[in-house]
């Protein structure tokens, strides 16, 4: 913060008088005016910079804790635009019967989350790869583990970057071996993640979408942890599917999942000013899963999102 500059009187500022000796009555006269005009002259100085008590409209006034308010005041989305992205998504939703799509938009300004679709456990696939990164940056601050360590004939770090970066599935069952699979269930409960299976991989939108809001506002790492992931999720693969979508100028950290019957991606998304984590799960009904389909189903509401945030 800077510091406020000194209002003290300049070391060389005096005053000098410049009137001459005079008759009595003549000079308490002059000595009369001269009050009157020092007294006028420090009251209008008074107002012009200082203002009326309680005013808020003149020029000289100004209040610290309005400007304060204004400047963190959370910037929230109204409910028509809250309806007009629920109507957009809905719509997607219905023109995808053969997909089982679930949908989870959080507000990072104000934590409010919107969900669509099936809030049903879904088998998370490679999303779940950023909570095991998270559990373990959380035992490296412990001091219970070190990026510096081996792990799979190198660091873990290289490890780690392996893990979000390319998804690499080797680095996964190495780290979930390292950590223990009642590690990593007792930890997502802690940071309420409660419906996390670790045996079982499954996720609700809702709940990836937690994580990946807590871990962008610094609540699950520090400060230098948390940058080192998002990093990784920055530069992660699959970039086709909620990247492709989000709007230049904007920067995503993601994590996409697939396997033959589903794809799914979840991403933070940041122009700056209104931050937002976007998770959508998807799974056919039946039989594979149409790749096709599947990217226009995530432009679409990728693209409806970003009309509100964006």
């Amino acid at each position: 913060m800077q510091t406020p500059r000194s209002t003290a009187p300049n070391s060389n500022y005096y005053y000098r008088p410049a009137y001459q000796m005079q008759p009595v009555k003549r000079q308490r006269k002059r000595k009369l005016l001269r009050a009157l005009l020092f007294l006028s002259l420090a009251i209008g100085l008074f107002y012009h910079f200082v203002g009326l008590p309680g005013s808020s409209s003149h020029p000289g006034y100004s209040s610290s804790k309005k400007i304060t308010a204004a400047n963190t005041m959370p910037v929230l989305i109204s409910q028509a635009q809250s309806d007009t992205m629920a109507a957009h998504i809905n719509a997607v939703i219905a023109a995808h019967p053969e997909l089982d799509i679930g949908v989870a938009v959080q507000n990072l300004n104000d934590g409010k989350t919107y969900q669509y679709g099936e809030n049903q456990p879904f088998i998370a696939a490679s999303i779940s790869k950023v909570l095991t990164a998270v559990l373990f940056l959380h035992q490296v601050e412990n001091g219970n583990a070190s990026l510096t360590d081996t792990l799979g004939g190198s660091t873990t770090q290289y490890q780690l970057q392996q893990l979000i970066e390319q998804s690499d599935n080797t680095a996964w069952e190495n780290f979930n071996s390292l950590l223990g699979h009642q590690e990593l269930s007792d930890y997502a409960n802690q940071i309420g993640l409660n419906n996390y299976d670790p045996d079982q991989n499954i996720l609700t939108v809702d709940t990836v979408a937690t994580l990946f809001g807590k871990l962008y506002k610094q609540k699950l790492l520090n400060g230098s942890d948390t940058k080192l992931l998002l990093s990784y999720m920055q530069n992660a693969n699959e970039t086709e599917y909620i990247s492709a979508s989000v709007p230049a100028g904007a920067k995503v950290y993601h994590k996409a999942g697939w396997l033959e019957d589903r794809v799914h991606d979840a991403a933070i998304i940041d122009n700056g000013k209104h931050p937002y984590v976007l998770v959508i799960l998807s799974k056919a009904r039946s039989g594979t899963y149409d790749t096709n389909a599947g990217k226009q189903v995530f432009a679409d509401i990728t693209s409806a999102t970003a009309k509100v945030f964006l």
